[in-house]
């Protein structure tokens, strides 16, 4: 009982973590029996998880972006490579981040300022915050990653795990 009541504790601050008031209280009269052969505490826990699972997915969700940089990905004999162009994006407006599957770059461009800055007359360039998604592919060494800025490109270095030399094993033989 006290595990059933642990997974509703923590599913009203889920609740209230993502749609930002607390939970409704349940009345008896909406609940519905569970079929046969469905234990309910195993149930709820499940529903618990798979609602964490979710959170921490809209915690890590895409930002409202007002742009999107072109990407290139290439694969090497190494790895793999993303390079980004972000030109006039300052380094310390920068960032990538690993979240489970993906790598993210995540950053801004913001617009000339200054009292001796020129009226624009026409501007092609997008500014405003970016974010750029890319799968991880199977295989890669997150602690080998790297990233390098220069000239306006971003690139981000995904090394393959060095593969491990065949063991050889003797199988006695009876």
């Amino acid at each position: 009982m006290a595990e059933m009541i642990q997974a509703l504790d923590e599913l009203k601050l889920l609740y209230s973590k993502v749609v930002g008031h607390p939970a409704p209280e349940l009345k008896p009269e909406s609940l519905i029996a569970f079929p046969p052969g469905v234990d309910p505490l195993r149930h709820a826990i499940e529903e618990v998880q798979f609602l964490r699972q979710l959170t921490d997915q809209v915690a890590t969700a895409p930002t409202a972006v007002a742009w999107v940089p072109r990407a290139d990905t290439y694969a090497t004999q190494d790895g793999y490579r993303i390079r980004v162009e972000i030109p006039g994006v300052r380094r310390d407006q920068l960032k990538v981040l690993l979240t489970g599957s993906e790598c993210v770059v995540r950053g801004e461009r913001t617009p000339l300022e200054g009292p001796d800055i020129p009226r624009p007359i026409l501007l092609e360039g997008c500014y405003g915050s970016f974010e750029r998604r890319f799968v991880l592919p199977p295989g890669y060494s997150p602690e080998r990653l790297t990233a390098r800025y220069a000239e306006g490109v971003l690139e981000v270095r995904l090394p393959l795990q060095a593969a491990a030399a065949p063991k050889e094993t003797v199988v006695d033989v009876t």
